[in-house]
Formats: C-alpha cells, sequence, structure tokens
C-alpha cells in the first residue's frame, strides 16, 4: 500500500460520552501523514465532537435515513472515499458497519466497551460482525472475555487497547494547593439511569454523613431518574448535604477539589470517569464491575467493593476521610496509576493495529 492508510471510523453519534471523547482523542492524535481518517456518524446528533473534529480538516459525514438507506449510503462513502480499514465504534456501528463491508475488499475492525446484552436483534447482528471481524477492539480483557462469552466473538481476534486519559485537561491540584485544601465532597460522575445505581451512593452517603460532619456529596450528570433520586435523599435526610450538579462543563475541577470518587455502577466496560478521577489524584472506592479492577488497585490508589456493598463504600471512605496522610498517598499513587493510561498509549495501540489489519 502507498500513502497514507484510510481509515474510516464509524459511530452512532457525536455527543458527550466515553466512546465519543476516545474517539475525538484518537483523531487529534493519530499521525497524519501515516493515517487519513473520515468519521461516519450514523445520526444527525453531532454536538459537541463532530464540529471539533472537523475544525481539524477530518471530514465527518452524517448518515442518515431508515436502516437499510443508512446502510446503503454508508457502503456508498466507504467506496468514494476508498477506506481501506473500517473501525466501529460501539454495538449500533458494528451493525452497520458489517453490513456496508460485506463483500467489499476493505478490513473490518469491531470493539465492544461495555458488558451489556444490547437485545434480542442487535445481539444477533453483533454476532455475525464479531466473527467477520479482522480484529475486535475492546477496551478491557473483562470486556474480551464477556464477547467470548455472550456473543462467541473468535478470542484470536480480540484486541485489548485501554482507555487514554487526558492528562492535560484532568491533574492534580498543585501539592501546595492540595496541603492547605479543607476536605472536600465526596463525588460521582454519570447518567442518573439505572446502570450507575444512584441509589446505593445515596445509602452509602445517608450512613457516612451521620458519621462526619460537614460532609458533602456531588452527584454530577443528569438523566431520567434525577426527581426519584432527589426525592430518595429527602426520605433519608440527607438533601441538605447531597448537590445535584446536573450536566457540568468544569468536571475536571470538581475533580481536583474532591476527596474522594465513587463508582457505584451495576455494570460497566472501562469507566472513563475512573481514569479522570485517577487522573486528578482523587482516590476511588468502586464496585467490582466490568475492566475497573483493571484500573484501580485496591489498597494503593482506591478500593474495590462488591457489588450493592453500601457497608464497603462506607467502611474504605471512613478510613481515607480521618487519616489526611493515607488519603495523600493514595491521591498521589492514583495520579502515578493514571499516567500508565495517557492518549499516547491508546494512540499507538490504535495505530499499530490500524497497519496490522490493512
Amino acid at each position: 500500500m502507498t500513502g497514507p492508510i484510510r481509515v474510516g471510523l464509524v459511530i452512532g453519534q457525536l455527543t458527550t460520552g466515553g466512546a465519543e471523547g476516545q474517539l475525538w482523542l484518537l483523531c487529534r492524535a493519530l499521525d497524519r501523514a501515516r493515517f487519513q481518517l473520515t468519521v461516519y456518524c450514523l445520526s444527525d446528533q453531532t454536538a459537541p465532537y463532530g464540529e471539533q473534529i472537523a475544525a481539524r480538516g477530518i471530514p465527518v459525514r452524517v448518515v442518515s435515513g431508515g436502516r437499510f438507506a443508512r446502510v446503503r449510503a454508508l457502503r456508498r462513502w466507504l467506496a468514494a472515499d476508498r477506506i481501506n480499514v473500517v473501525h466501529a465504534w460501539l454495538f449500533i456501528a458494528n451493525s452497520f458497519a458489517w453490513a456496508a463491508t460485506r463483500g467489499a475488499d476493505r478490513a473490518l475492525m469491531t470493539s465492544a466497551r461495555n458488558c451489556k446484552q444490547q437485545g434480542r436483534v442487535l445481539d444477533l447482528v453483533n454476532r455475525q460482525a464479531f466473527r467477520a471481524s479482522t480484529a475486535i477492539v475492546v477496551n478491557s480483557e473483562n470486556v474480551g472475555t464477556y464477547l467470548v462469552e455472550h456473543y462467541g466473538a473468535p478470542p484470536e481476534r480480540l484486541r485489548v487497547i485501554y482507555n487514554g486519559i487526558d492528562s492535560e485537561r484532568f491533574h492534580p491540584l498543585e501539592p501546595a494547593a492540595a496541603a492547605t485544601a479543607s476536605l472536600g465532597p465526596i463525588v460521582t460522575v454519570g447518567r442518573l439511569v439505572a446502570q450507575k445505581n444512584h441509589e446505593l451512593f445515596l445509602r452509602a452517603a445517608r450512613q457516612l454523613a451521620g458519621e462526619i460532619p460537614g460532609l458533602r456529596f456531588v452527584i454530577v450528570g443528569d438523566g431520567p431518574l434525577r426527581a426519584s433520586l432527589a426525592a430518595q435523599a429527602v426520605r433519608l435526610g440527607i438533601a441538605d448535604r447531597v448537590v445535584f450538579a446536573g450536566e457540568r462543563a468544569d468536571v475536571p475541577e470538581l475533580l481536583r477539589g474532591a476527596s474522594l470518587f465513587w463508582l457505584t455502577s451495576r455494570w460497566e466496560g472501562l469507566p472513563n470517569v475512573v481514569l479522570e478521577a485517577l487522573a486528578s489524584g482523587v482516590p476511588v472506592v468502586a464496585t467490582d464491575v466490568g475492566g475497573t479492577r483493571e484500573l484501580i488497585r485496591s489498597g494503593v490508589d482506591g478500593f474495590i467493593v462488591a457489588n450493592e456493598d453500601h457497608d464497603g463504600f462506607v467502611r474504605h471512605s471512613r478510613e481515607l476521610l480521618n487519616d489526611g496522610g493515607l488519603r495523600q498517598r493514595f491521591r498521589e499513587a492514583a495520579r502515578a496509576r493514571a499516567e500508565q493510561f495517557s492518549v499516547g498509549n491508546m494512540v499507538g495501540a490504535c495505530a499499530r493495529l490500524y497497519e496490522e489489519v490493512a
């Protein structure tokens, strides 16, 4: 092959989200002399990343219409753009990319970033897509195991590429500021949906609030469960201690001011918010779901607890909040751990895989 490898990135939307953010980091950092990128968005939901990607001179094609119309349109675009490697992001994109590349002479890379079945039809199509793939990108060993067990994905085609964290955006307080900072809140970030299990967050918050005067809790994000969660906080008697912050653009600043980060999810793939907290120098207490155990060294930079174990959240958090020296050691270890998941490592792994499958 002469000239740069032409890579087509297929994704369902370019809204704020974990996969979308990783795609944006890849577009920012991939060597443009070696790779020519085009992004294919399967909906008109292109903000905020679509405009940012296009501003870097990377074409963003909006593929609209019904299912079959989008398959046909995507197939035409891939041919017109002379794409060599198609990299689909998430389960919906896998299905469209597989249908649009059938019989074509171009490599198909599918991916998965969480451990959740998608429904009978989409699961069936993804089974076919995984079997037809030259490579299957997963963001943790746990997700790879899940694909083999639940989708029959060929294990020899799995490639683990861990998420990258933007350490320029997420970083700790300066040492002098950290040394004089008062006890900050316990923070969580995520959509207010059943997956994130904020009910557990609030139950643990009630117990800890009764033990540590003045301790506050911040829930960043919005979603359909906001009203019921606010009502639960009232019933638990902690409405004055819990802030429902909604969607925020200053998440890095909120994390830097936190004492702890809690992830109470029922399931995950490789949660970006955990990486963001670690990069911000914030110890994490998280449920043992998805690839979270691959990020946190329990007892070093955070703690892993069993799903639904609200006593575990309270016990480990109490230990860290009541011992400033221990908390500082965890903060330093958290930042050091995050540096192992650099954007450069993620982009380099993608580049090597594109060259391999082209």
